[in-house]
Order: structure tokens, then C-alpha cells, then sequence
């Protein structure tokens, strides 16, 4: 009886051990946000020139515009109002065009802001005198997919946001999000490009695509298959192997009394 004591506790150790090192197989270094694990020299400054952001196709313009007179400043600021933002906007169509009142289409593709603006109020000084203009970029869109608590689409008001804020904004990974293997889709001049990302490495900030900008579609690809297999085997496992040891020791225990 001793012997069969010895037997099951060396089998139950032998289980115990054998659970953990299967519920360890995890990679929680693809868990973590710019850890650099498994590095020996970590730079933590780097170098991210931002370049200003072009007019697109599709995108969408607040256009304010300034003047003495009253009845200038009703035609071109009575818009509708945009349900998203609430602001008034002018759409950019296939071809990079906006339609003004009065002064029809001006080109503004490919144009920073600044650089809009300063047509817009060309265009305009042929016929009106003494007028200023705001032009700011509304309705921006980034699409954060896959492995995180809030999947969709996320508005924003700055030209670009980083990745790291995209993912912000979908509530953050879930527990099965491979950060090292992140997916970025992105479309320019009606080409879609992918791109593969490692949000676990400091360097990504200087990386070109640190900056997301407005349609860029974000994926927090799973962690392999087989970990999460393994995690939900094991705590299956786990708890049939701790249901049989419970009816191991019971039927030992009613043995033993039964011999004494």
C-alpha cells in the first residue's frame, strides 16, 4: 500500500509539472508594446521626420471663409452639416476636385493644407476682395481590426495618429494579440499595398509607417493557433486531472481503512 502511495504521488508531481510547463508555453514577449525582449542593447530614442500630409481623393475639407461682407460670408458658409462631426465640409472627388459656389471646381490633390488654402483663397480674390480662409481636414477614418476589444472604425481630427494610438482607440489588444505580426493596409492612387509591422520593437517609431493616416486599415493578427490549443487543452486538462486525483486518493483512502 506504501508503494502504491509513493506510486500516485510520484504521478500526480509528474502531471503538476507537466501542466505547467504546457499553460508556459505562451509567448508573452509577443504580448508586449515596444519591449525589445530578448535584446541586450535597447535604444530608446529615435528619429521620426512626420511629413505633412496630401490632399486624397475622397477625403473631406472644413472650408471657413471670412469676409466684410455678410452676404459673402452666408453663400459659401450655409453647408449642410456633416453627421460625423458636425462641421462644414467639402468632399474631394475621385479627381482630387472641390466644388465651390460660384467658382466651381479647384484642384486641390496631392496639395498639403497650407498649400489648398492658398489656391482657394486665389481663386476666390478674382472675384471677391479682402477674404481669408481656414481649410483643416474632418471625417478621418482608420479601420483597426482582428485581435482587440473594439474592432471598427475609429475616428480622428489630426492628420495621422500613431499605431500605437490606433490601437488605442479600438480599447487595446485582447489576450491574444501577436504584436510582433501586425498587418497594415494601405491604399494610394487606387493601389493597396500590405505591410507587416512588429509593435513589439522600440524602432517601430522610426519606422515610415509609425503614422498611420486617414482609411489606413490596421490588423492585430492572432497569436498562432496551436498557443491558444495548447492554453485551453491545458486548463481542460487541468481540471480532468484534478477531478482523477480527487478519486484517486478517495479510493485509496477507503482502501486503507478498509484493510486496517
Amino acid at each position: 500500500m506504501q508503494s502504491l502511495g509513493k506510486i500516485t504521488i510520484r504521478f500526480i508531481t509528474f502531471v503538476l509539472i507537466g501542466m505547467i510547463a504546457v499553460t508556459s508555453c505562451a509567448p508573452v514577449e509577443k504580448l508586449k508594446f515596444a519591449s525589445d525582449a530578448g535584446t541586450s542593447s535597447v535604444k530608446n530614442e529615435f528619429k521620426n521626420d512626420r511629413t505633412e500630409k496630401t490632399i486624397q481623393p475622397y477625403d473631406y475639407l472644413y472650408i471657413k471663409i471670412f469676409s466684410l461682407d455678410e452676404k459673402t460670408n452666408s453663400i459659401f458658409n450655409e453647408r449642410s452639416y456633416s453627421v460625423d462631426n458636425e462641421l462644414l465640409s467639402y468632399a474631394v472627388d475621385g479627381a482630387g476636385n472641390i466644388s465651390m459656389p460660384f467658382i466651381g471646381q479647384i484642384n486641390v490633390k496631392d496639395m498639403t493644407i497650407n498649400e489648398a488654402r492658398e489656391k482657394i483663397e486665389k481663386s476666390l480674390g478674382q472675384y471677391l476682395n479682402n477674404i481669408s480662409t481656414i481649410v483643416r481636414f474632418v471625417s478621418n477614418k482608420v479601420t483597426v481590426l482582428g485581435e482587440v476589444n473594439q474592432p471598427g472604425q475609429h475616428s480622428f481630427y489630426d492628420e495621422k495618429v500613431t499605431v500605437f494610438q490606433a490601437v488605442g482607440f479600438a480599447g487595446g489588444t485582447s489576450g491574444f494579440g501577436d504584436l510582433s505580426n501586425v498587418t497594415l493596409v494601405r491604399e494610394k492612387n487606387n493601389v493597396i499595398k500590405y505591410y507587416n509591422l512588429d509593435l513589439t520593437r522600440k524602432s517601430i517609431a522610426a519606422s515610415e509607417y509609425y503614422y498611420l493616416l486617414p482609411n489606413d486599415i490596421l490588423i492585430i493578427n492572432p497569436i498562432k493557433a496551436k498557443y491558444r490549443s495548447l492554453r485551453d487543452y491545458a486548463l481542460n486538462l487541468t481540471a480532468t486531472v484534478l477531478t482523477s486525483i480527487s478519486a484517486v486518493l478517495s479510493i485509496i483512502l477507503i482502501t486503507r481503512s478498509l484493510n486496517q
